[in-house]
């Protein structure tokens, strides 16, 4: 199978670069500019008509949106250990809750302290506000889960942490966010970024971005 993965550096596509990563297969990677909308244009929007990133074409599919990527990556590549697994079936779905919970209810909550404008025609101030509260709520939850060196599922790594780790640093990214009350998410974020397949993500984008005479931003 032939995979090409539309990406954008800091992205959410960045948890699928990580789990093909983790994986260890050989892919392809185009970027999709989404400061400058390409995103939005007649030939992306070709490519997914939902404009959007991240999209993984396989051979002549494209699948789209974050947790049935992963769900499929790890279910083609098991040995790969991108989630737990439970012979229980309301066990073995749990990470897949968990990955519909990432994408559905807080990647929105980044979006609204990230761009507040995109959420209306007016004032962003109170949008923002909304979601630095919910967000401090959720990093507490996080951080009570993480705290003396654990992962999101007890001593072993799931993609599953890459796509918690997103959620916070880009949340924190800019001080927007006061993501340094919460000491344990700091911990966490290096162990995320320590691992090996991360390490090659950060490469690939940084790639990316240089070859488009892009700036890497602060705290990449």
């Amino acid at each position: 199978m032939k995979f090409t993965l539309f990406h954008f550096p800091t992205a959410c596509s960045r948890v699928t670069m990580d789990a093909l990563e983790e994986v260890g297969i050989d892919y392809e990677t185009q970027m999709v500019n989404l400061h400058s909308g390409e995103q939005k244009t007649p030939e992306y929007l070709v490519v997914n008509p939902k404009g959007k990133v991240p999209a993984l074409r396989i051979d002549e599919q494209l699948l789209t949106e974050n947790s049935v990527i992963l769900g499929l990556l790890d279910r083609l590549y098991p040995a790969a250990g991108l989630l737990p697994t439970s012979e229980d079936p309301v066990r073995a779905i749990q990470p897949h809750i968990d990955m519909a919970w990432c994408s559905a209810t807080l990647h929105p909550i980044v979006r609204q302290i990230r761009n507040p404008q995109r959420w209306t025609k007016g004032e962003t101030s109170g949008i923002l506000a909304d979601g630095i509260e919910k967000m401090s709520e959720e990093c507490a939850r996080f951080a009570a889960r993480l705290s003396a060196g654990r992962w999101w599922y007890g001593e072993r790594w799931s993609i599953v942490d890459t796509y918690i780790y997103w959620v916070y640093s880009t949340s924190g990214r800019g001080g927007l966010f006061p993501l340094e009350r919460f000491p344990a998410l700091g911990d966490h974020a290096a162990r995320v970024r320590e691992r090996p397949a991360f390490q090659r993500v950060l490469k690939r984008e940084r790639a990316a971005l240089e070859a488009a005479c892009m700036e890497v931003p602060e705290g990449f």
